[in-house]
This record gives structure tokens, sequence and C-alpha cells, in this order.
């Protein structure tokens, strides 16, 4: 069953190179950090958080349980911590993908207004006036 439109979210994210390229807390991290950080961001993404338990996040990483461990401390500032109330159970959001998350639902409503207003203009009484005015001036030349 489909989701309501409240609880859809955009599949894909704004994803900017030169921000990656340049972010100072890139630069700190290694490979392995970056890889991890990019993959538990999408996991973020898709679930909007992620449990907190070290067999899920190297599984989610693709890494052995030791390596997890040892990148975490790296990439931990880039998560917040919660704990869901309905399970009792600590969870990871990341706060990359909520601030974007965030700036497309802003742009979605100021779509949305923006295409209502567009409507209301183009279907009103007035908006069909100007139309047949409009129709009525191209038929003429």
């Amino acid at each position: 069953m489909r989701k309501s439109e409240k609880e859809e979210q955009s599949p894909a994210f704004q994803f900017y190179a030169g921000d990656w390229i340049s972010d100072p807390n890139r630069l700190k991290m290694s490979l392995d950090e970056q890889g991890a950080y990019v993959l538990l961001y999408c996991h973020c993404w898709r679930g909007k958080s992620i449990e907190f338990d070290w067999e899920i996040l190297s599984r989610l990483c693709n890494c052995r349980l030791d390596k997890i461990k040892k990148i975490w401390p790296k990439i931990e500032h880039l998560f917040d911590k919660k704990k869901n109330d309905k399970t009792g159970k600590v969870e990871l959001i990341c706060l990359s993908a909520e601030e974007e998350r965030k700036e497309q639902e802003k742009n979605r409503k100021l779509k949305q207004k923006a295409g209502r207003l567009g409507a209301k203009v183009r279907w009103s009484s007035e908006g069909l006036k100007e139309d047949d005015n409009e129709s009525n001036r191209n038929k003429r030349n």
C-alpha cells in the first residue's frame, strides 16, 4: 500500500561534489570512514534512522565488527543518537540527511504554494478573461 503524501519522501537527495570535496569534516576522514558515512547517510535517508547496534552497523557498512568500531568514533559527530520511545532502542539520525530533508520539504511547500497561486490565476474568472483576451489578440495578429 502506498504511503500517504505526508509520509512520502523524496527518493533522492542533493549531493554537491564541490561541498563534499572541500568539507573540512570529510578532509579529516579516511577512505573507509568516508565510505561508512555515505552508506549510513543513505540508510538514514531511506529509513530516517537506523538502530544503533554494532552488528547492524557493520552489515550496513559491509565491514567487520572490529572495523566499524574503529571507524565509528571518527564519524559519530555526524549523527545524533535518540532513544525510540516505542522500542526503547537507541537510533542514529544523520544530521546532514535531516537538514536536506527539511530543505526539500521547505522547497516542496514553496512550489505547492506557487502552483496553487498559478492555478488560481489561470482558472479564476479574471484569469479566464485574460486568456480569452490573449487568444483574441493572437487571432488578430
